[in-house]
């Protein structure tokens, strides 16, 4: 269970747990309940007692309920950190190369060793002449400075360490750029990166057809500027065009974005304000739209596979340069006897998903 913000749901929260306790004889001790903070979990545990004690007025000689308070002690109501740290220190065993006085290191001291680490690598790299590391270099940084690619190991590394397999999860996602040959000549609109990019798009489209739709509205009120209303009118039915060839396909997109003919805007002078707002916004939504359509629609759909096919190349190597950090990493903080919070959580998943399985050998 994990808490929601807000006293309502907590409530609601503590009458599940009640509810567990009396109607599901369920001992509170075998329950996880986490919450945010550690003053949140100090908060629950005086509900669920407040409200233990509230039912015992009603049901004083209900030994069942008696046991819970005891029990309460023992329960596991705490912060999801609290829990996996707890989880690590009973099983440290289970686990390779953890010392089981390990100490957590802050977060300065972590990101310091981080620098570190890095700085080693690079260093090494640079002497050896490393072939890939160059094409990296020569890729991702200027020549001077190698700081862009250095933030970005740094940056994928903290990412995928929110997954429960970073490893395996970037491995699984630098292998989707693995286009096959024979799927070059498809549309790129079917791909994964095509259909991101259409969405996003489409959301554009329609959100600017909206506002002139509004615009209109207010500009059709005078009569002197039926001209100006028209000109709203054609763009609105030119992104309505656009809209639909981005559901034919990448090439219909493509060619419809590299062949944008826009009404002029009406010369006619008038001394109505709503003319010169009207013709601002419009030329702002004109700006972003085909500022859009020239990023997203700058290669026709083969030269958009190959593009893609091509990165897989250079996203290896920087996949490579990423794993190594890891294992550099992990090993200075083994030397060091320090771990950080991100270790905690996958140490705890690491011994939990042994557990279940010993527990299953020892079911069957």
């Amino acid at each position: 269970m994990q808490q929601q913000h807000g006293s309502g749901k907590t409530a609601v929260l503590v009458e599940r747990i009640i509810h567990k306790i009396i109607d599901e004889k369920v001992d509170i001790d075998k329950l996880l309940v986490v919450t945010f903070t550690n003053s949140a979990a100090s908060e629950m545990r005086e509900r669920v007692l407040d409200a233990i004690y509230k039912k015992l007025e009603e049901e004083p000689e209900n030994e069942n309920l008696q046991r819970q308070i005891t029990l309460l002690n023992k329960s596991s109501i705490c912060t999801i950190d609290s829990f996996c740290l707890e989880v690590v220190r009973n099983n440290f065993y289970e686990l390779e190369n953890i010392s089981p006085n390990f100490r957590i290191a802050d977060q300065a001291e972590i990101e310091l060793l981080k620098q570190e680490v890095l700085e080693s690598i690079f260093e090494a790299k640079y002497e050896s002449g490393d072939k890939d590391f160059e094409k990296l270099i020569n890729t991702y940084t200027s020549y001077r400075d190698d700081t862009p690619l250095r933030e970005l190991v740094l940056k994928i590394y903290s990412y995928i360490q929110s997954n429960p397999f970073p490893e395996e999860w970037l491995k699984e996602k630098i292998e989707m750029f693995n286009i096959d040959d024979n799927l070059l000549e498809e549309d790129f609109s079917k791909t994964p990166w095509g259909e991101i990019l259409l969405k996003q798009l489409e959301e554009e489209l329609i959100d600017a057809i909206l506002k002139l739709e509004a615009l209109g509205k207010k500009v059709s009120v005078e009569e002197e500027l039926e001209s100006t209303y028209q000109t709203i009118r054609k763009d609105i039915e030119l992104y309505e065009k656009v809209k639909s060839s981005l559901e034919e396909s990448w090439e219909k997109g493509y060619e419809m974005a590299h062949n944008l003919d826009f009404a002029t805007w009406p010369r006619k002078k008038s001394n109505l304000e709503i003319k010169e707002i009207a013709k601002e916004i419009r030329s702002d939504i004109k700006d972003k739209i085909k500022g859009k359509l020239g990023k997203i629609f700058n290669s026709n759909s083969k030269e958009a596979r190959q593009d893609i096919k091509d990165m897989y190349y250079i996203l290896n190597k920087l996949q490579n340069l990423i794993l190594e950090f890891d294992k550099e990493f992990s090993k200075s903080k083994r030397e060091k006897n320090i771990v950080d919070f991100s270790d905690i959580e996958h140490f705890a998943l690491q011994i939990l998903s042994r557990l279940r399985r010993s527990y299953k050998k020892i079911s069957r």
